[in-house]
């Protein structure tokens, strides 16, 4: 049976580098990259080349956000690093929003014609998916580490979107932790493990 270590903190609160720490260096680790440029961003072109930095060169990348759980069936890694989650669950919202309302990128606009039905919809479709990523790290004998952005120490969110998306991560993160073998929680550089 698969294990699940789940690293959670805050913005730069150096989350990333301490799961990349607790992986082989001198082994293949599978690094699920899940923060996939749509648009020119040189910004996080830099921050994505400095991830990439750190990584040794016997890793192999994969970059993307869906079928996540396909792919863990489908791969023989015995240790994964998912970065990350929060970035995993905002490209599924999205690209669900998108095949709702395909002519339009105002998404503030089509959230705000959504019913509570059809939110709670959206809302079930990533927490399944989310369920089938751990079904398919229980089914193999991997260890999977996720890097997660705590969310519930900030301020209510001024817009619907950023509110929905708050409460959308903060309950994957929930799941998550729920059924992760170990827990950490990064603050200023410094890991405290808490479960």
């Amino acid at each position: 049976m698969g294990s699940l270590r789940l690293i959670t903190g805050g913005a730069k609160s150096g989350k990333s580098k301490f799961a990349e720490q607790l992986c082989p260096q001198d082994q293949p680790v599978c690094y699920v990259a899940t923060g996939v440029m749509t648009s020119p961003d040189a910004e996080m072109q830099l921050r994505i080349q400095r991830h990439q930095q750190r990584r040794p060169a016997i890793w192999v990348t994969k970059e993307g956000y869906r079928h996540v759980a396909t792919f863990i069936q489908e791969q023989h890694y015995q240790t994964y690093l998912l970065d990350d989650v929060t970035m995993l669950t905002t490209n599924l919202f999205f690209a669900i929003l998108q095949d709702s309302a395909p002519t339009t990128t105002d998404f503030d606009q089509v959230l705000a014609r959504l019913s509570k039905v059809e939110l709670a919809k959206i809302r079930q479709k990533i927490l399944d998916e989310w369920q089938a990523i751990l079904h398919a790290i229980r089914q193999g004998d991997s260890q999977m580490t996720m890097v997660t952005n705590e969310v519930g120490l900030g301020l209510v969110p001024a817009t619907k979107q950023a509110r929905v998306l708050r409460d959308l991560y903060g309950e994957v993160n929930q799941v998550l932790a729920t059924e992760a073998d170990e827990v950490y929680f990064v603050i200023s550089g410094l890991p405290q493990q808490i479960k």
